[in-house]
This record gives structure tokens, C-alpha cells and sequence, in this order.
């Protein structure tokens, strides 16, 4: 209970209330009780006013033994009630008219009760002297309205009862003039203000001061409520806003309200949800930037706690997670125990995965976690077998020659040279392993220059075909001596291209010298020619033996052999005798088809044989001026 702030605002305004009407009802009420006995001091004066200006007018001595008071006091219309009495300038009471000349009913409850006794005690009259008897006025000392009326001031006075402080007595004292002017006597006129003012008060008065006070309070608690609901409606407006905040849903700016401290209260908290909402914009940026970083990395990445559990993983992480599960937790483990930076490869499916971790530390340099990065270094592996097989097979395509060389000249040294025939043989024999020397060097500079993009060419529009048919006619004693068909299918109107006629022709004849060398006798050769609105197509196909399909895609290697133990050719393994090539054929036609934008690939023949395929860009419509072969 008066838990909310709308209780407790309800609670303060009726509380407020009570306190104000707890205050003011005794101050109401002593003001009224002074205004109504404000009210009976001048009507009891009034009665003592006329009484004396009865006797007054009658012009009679009320000192006279025969003098009767009350007819006096009936022309004065005494109320019932009121004890009257005269009072001479020597202080001496002179008592009303007998009892039985007042009404029956009054005087019997005047008599009979005991104010009438306690009015003549007070009056400083005995009971039985109060009935006609004299009083001297030594028997009513210090009484100042008594004092003030022989001194020809008319006063009352309020004086309780004897031992009941709570009941009082109105006294009212009036001078009784002679012709002369002179106060002769005083009417002195009491009234017990218990049945007048105390009594109706409550009567009169509590039941309008209650239903007032029942109207106030029931105000206030309505006015209390709607005001209750007026101040903390923003309050409420607050409250919803935060908690929808806290739950991360987005909130518009809240109304402010018209008070100073909610306006400012509102304020405040529109600037913390704008800034919390830039913050959270922010944030959610650079995760979903983070993210899309992890997501597009080829590499895989992870973290896990110190548990060991993954807590983040990229897709590729989440394979690596299929793959290799129980390695993969062997190396965070060692992580996790060592506190180390780690390194392992890792083998799956073919791939050679290299796994790096690193060890995750808080603000107090404990472990927290490890992460992981996992690549895949199948490619570098690959590539460093591939340069080690270079290198053996440069040196060796290398170490052939220079061995032969090297064994002719000593021979001629030791005297081999007097053989006139002996020395041509050999000196020949140099002079060919020279070449081949050079041709070998030649080629992988080619190559060298063709991987960083510097090969050099001289483009210009080349009519293809013509290109095709200087090569076939370069390999005709060839063809001729195995006993081969050679065909060449081509448009009327082929396209020319953008080409460096020289380096085309060397790879049509080397793919020519291919096909020519891997083909049995009597067998055929056919190029075809084709195009569409974007390359030109050369496609040389023969119908020898084939090409192993597990050997295609490693064709244009570099020193690539294929089964050791068939003849290697320039990068083709023919069934036939063993080439004294270095393997470098395919490769270097490959480079500078590729120099051209165009492609190279080979493929077997449905019918039995192997065809390569090449393309190369044509030029605009508007290039197609050709110079000479």
C-alpha cells in the first residue's frame, strides 16, 4: 500500500487537507464562539439597557421600600430565564420581584437547578438571602462590571462555574440614572451561557462542519487523483519507454512534459535514448561488419572459451569443424594448457590445413579463451613440391647436356681430335646439345617473363588461317614420313584477331608436332577453324591414343611427365618413342595464348584421340585491314 507515487500524491493531498481542517476547525470555532458571545453580551445588555431605562422613564426610586421590580422587568420584556436584579450605589443587592410573580414554569426550573445556586454563590448571595434579603456590596468585591456601571459604563463579564470550568455565566451590568444624571443604582442581569452557546454550537454548527469537512476530503480525493494521474502519466510514459529500451526495441522520442523537473527529466532521457540508439546503430554497423569480414574470409576462424567449446566460427571455420573436429580441439587444447602461441598443419580430404592459435587473455592476463585461424596451405604445398621438381628438372634438363658436352671434349682431349671423322661427330654433337641448351634457357625465360605479365608481343590484325597453314606446311615432310592425313576446315569469312602472328605460329607447331608425334601411322589430323562474335576457335585433334583423364589436368605443368615410364614429350606423353623433350611445350603455349586473353585446354575424343582448343579475341569490325604474313 502507497507504494506508487499516484497512492502516495493521494495520500499527501488528503492528509494536507485533514491537517488543514484540524487547524482550522478550533480556530473557526473559537471564532465563532466568540462572535455568538459577542452577540449574547450585547442582547444581555440590551435587557439590562432596557430594564434601566424603564425605571428610569417611570422616574421611581428602585431604592424605595415599596418599589415592585418586576413589572419593571416584564415592560422590559426580561427573557425567561435571565435572573435580573438591581444593585444600589452602596453595593447592595436589591433582588427582583417575589418568584411567583415569574412564569410558573420558569421559575420552578430556575429554582430547582442548580445554576440557580451557583449564579447567587456567585453573586456572592447566599440561597435563603437571595429570596429578599439585602446584601451589602462588601459581598461582591472585585467585581469590574459592577465597578464600571456605578461608574456610569455599562460592562459584562464571563465567568465560569465553581469547580466546572467548562460551564460559564454571562453577566451584563447597566447604571440606573437619576433626573439628574447621576448613577444611582446598577441593573445587573446573569445568564448561564452553557444552554445558549456550548450546547448549540455542537447542535447547530458540527453537522454543517462535518458535512463540510466530508465534501472537502471527498473533493480533494478526486481532485488528488486526476492529479495524481496528470503528474504521473510521463512517469508512466518513462517507464514503458525504458523498459521497451531495455529490451533493445527502438523508441521514439517521449513527449516532454510541462513540468520544470519532468520537462527536464524527459529531456534527459530523450538524450540518452538518442545516444544509446546511435551507439546501438553503431554497434550493430560493426558487428554486422565484422560478420560480413568473417563470413567472406577464405580463411577459417574461430574462438572457443576456456573450456575448450567454440564460441565463433566463420563458414569456413564450421567445415574445418566437420573435417577435422578431434585435431582441431588437440590444438586449442595445447593452447589452452601451454598458454602459447601455436602451429600445426593438419591433413583432410587432400587439403593440408595450416592451423594457427593464439591464446586469449583478460584485463588480468588470465586465459579467457583461445583463437584460431585456420588456412589452407594445400596450394603452397603444392607449389613448393612443384618448385622442388623444377629445380631437379632444370637441373637436369641441364646436367644431360652439359654432361654430354662435357664427356665429347674430353674425349677430344685425349686425343680424339687426330680422328678427323671422329671430331666432326663429336664437335656436331656439341653444337646440338649447345642448341638445346639455348632453346632450354630460351623457353624459361619465356616462361619467366610470361608469369610477371612482361612477355612481349607485337599485336597486330592477324588472319588466323593463314597462320594455320604456314605452320601444317612447316611439319609436311613430317606428316609425309608417318603417313598422315592432315585437314584444315575453316569459314570463308573468319574474323581476324589481335594477335602476334610469330608467337601463334609457335604454339600451333608445337601443338602440330603433339599431334603428329601421337599419332600412329596412317592415322589423321584435322584444325578446325571457328568462331563467333567474340574469339576465334583453333581446335587440333588427332586420333591417336588419348590422354590418361587423370593426367589432363596437369598437361600444362611445367616438366610435367606423366607415367615415368612412357617418353617424355613437349608436355604430352605420346605412346610412341621416347622425345628429347623438355616438357616445357604445353606450358609455354599456354602462357602465350593466355598473354593473348584467349584460353588453352585439352579434352579427348568422343572416337578416340585427344584435341587441344584455343581462343583468341577477335578484333571490331571496323580492324579488319590485314597485313601479310
Amino acid at each position: 500500500m502507497f507504494k506508487s507515487v499516484r497512492s502516495r500524491l493521494i495520500a499527501s493531498y488528503l492528509l494536507v487537507v485533514l491537517l488543514a481542517m484540524g487547524i482550522a476547525t478550533p480556530l473557526v470555532w473559537s471564532a465563532l464562539d466568540r462572535a455568538f458571545l459577542d452577540v449574547l453580551r450585547e442582547n444581555l445588555l440590551a435587557q439590562a439597557q432596557r430594564v434601566a431605562q424603564t425605571v428610569e422613564a417611570a422616574g421611581v426610586d428602585p431604592l424605595a421600600a415599596d418599589f415592585q421590580f418586576a413589572p419593571y422587568a416584564q415592560a422590559a420584556n426580561v427573557l425567561p430565564g435571565y435572573h435580573a436584579r438591581v444593585i444600589d450605589a452602596e453595593g447592595v443587592v436589591i433582588l427582583g420581584p417575589p418568584l411567583t410573580d415569574v412564569p410558573t414554569t420558569t421559575t420552578s426550573l430556575w429554582l430547582d437547578s442548580p445554576a440557580y445556586d451557583e449564579l447567587v454563590s456567585n453573586l456572592g448571595i447566599s440561597p435563603s438571602r437571595a429570596r429578599g434579603e439585602p446584601v451589602p456590596t462588601a459581598d461582591l468585591p472585585s467585581r469590574a462590571e459592577i465597578q464600571h456601571a456605578l461608574n456610569g459604563v455599562p460592562s459584562t463579564e464571563v465567568r465560569s462555574y465553581t469547580g466546572s470550568p467548562n460551564r460559564r455565566i454571562l453577566y451584563a451590568a447597566y447604571p440606573v440614572r437619576s433626573p439628574g444624571g447621576n448613577v444611582i443604582s446598577v441593573v445587573y442581569i446573569a445568564s448561564p451561557l452553557p444552554r445558549l452557546t456550548l450546547s448549540l454550537l455542537p447542535d447547530y454548527l458540527g453537522p454543517q462542519i462535518l458535512g463540510g469537512a466530508a465534501l472537502a476530503l471527498l473533493l480533494s480525493g478526486l481532485v488528488g487523483l486526476a492529479l495524481a494521474r496528470q503528474i504521473t502519466r510521463p512517469l508512466r510514459q518513462l517507464t514503458a519507454a525504458a523498459s521497451r529500451l531495455a529490451q533493445g526495441q527502438p523508441v521514439p522520442p517521449i513527449p516532454l512534459p510541462s513540468t520544470t523537473e519532468l520537462h527536464s527529466l524527459g529531456t534527459a532521457f530523450n538524450r540518452m535514448n538518442a545516444h544509446l540508439t546511435t551507439a546501438h546503430q553503431a554497434l550493430s554497423a560493426q558487428a554486422a561488419q565484422r560478420e560480413a569480414i568473417l563470413n567472406s574470409l577464405s580463411d577459417a576462424v574461430l574462438a572457443a572459451d576456456v573450456t575448450g567449446q567454440i564460441i565463433l566460427a566463420n563458414p569456413a571455420a564450421s567445415e574445418l569443424l566437420d573435417t577435422l573436429p578431434q585435431p582441431l580441439q588437440d590444438v586449442i587444447q595445447h593452447t589452452l594448457a601451454t598458454g602459447e602461441p601455436h602451429t600445426a598443419e593438419l591433413a583432410a580430404r587432400g587439403q593440408i590445413i595450416q592451423v594457427l592459435t593464439a591464446p586469449l587473455r583478460d584485463e588480468q592476463d588470465h586465459i579467457s579463451g583461445v583463437v584460431a585461424v585456420g588456412h589452407d596451405v594445400t596450394a603452397y604445398r603444392q607449389l613448393d613440391r612443384l618448385r622442388t621438381d623444377f629445380v631437379s628438372d632444370v637441373s637436369h634438363e641441364l646436367r644431360t647436356p652439359l654432361t654430354a658436352i662435357k664427356g665429347f671434349i674430353e674425349t677430344l682431349q685425349d686425343g680424339a681430335a687426330d680422328d678427323s671423322a671422329v671430331r666432326d661427330r663429336f664437335l656436331n654433337t656439341i653444337a646440338l646439345e649447345t642448341e638445346r641448351l639455348i632453346r632450354l634457357t630460351s623457353d624459361l625465360l619465356l616462361l619467366t617473363r610470361a608469369d610477371a605479365g612482361q612477355l612481349t608481343l607485337r599485336l597486330v590484325p592477324t588472319d588466323l588461317t593463314a597462320v594455320v597453314q604456314r605452320a601444317a606446311s612447316s611439319l609436311e615432310g613430317r606428316r609425309q614420313e608417318n603417313r598422315l592425313s592432315l585437314t584444315i576446315h575453316a569459314p570463308d569469312q573468319l574474323p581476324p584477331v589481335h594477335a602476334d602472328a610469330d608467337r601463334i605460329h609457335q604454339v600451333l607447331v608445337n601443338l602440330l608436332d603433339n599431334a603428329v608425334r601421337a599419332t600412329p601411322a596412317g592415322g589423321r589430323v584435322a584444325i578446325t577453324l571457328d568462331h563467333t562474335s567474340a574469339h576465334v576457335s583453333c581446335t587440333i585433334a588427332d586420333t591417336g591414343f588419348g590422354i590418361p583423364p587423370d593426367e589432363i589436368p596437369h598437361l600444362f605443368e611445367r616438366f610435367y611427365r606423366g607415367d615415368p615410364s612412357r617418353a617424355r614429350t613437349a608436355g604430352y606423353q605420346s605412346p610412341g618413342p621416347p622425345s628429347q623433350g623438355a616438357g616445357l611445350g604445353l606450358s609455354i603455349a599456354k602462357a602465350i595464348v593466355e598473354a593473348h586473353g584467349g584460353r588453352l585446354w585439352a579434352e579427348n575424343e568422343p572416337d578416340g584421340g585427344a584435341a587441344f582448343t584455343f581462343t583468341l579475341p577477335c578484333l571490331p569490325n571496323s580492324d579488319h585491314n590485314l597485313p601479310p604474313i
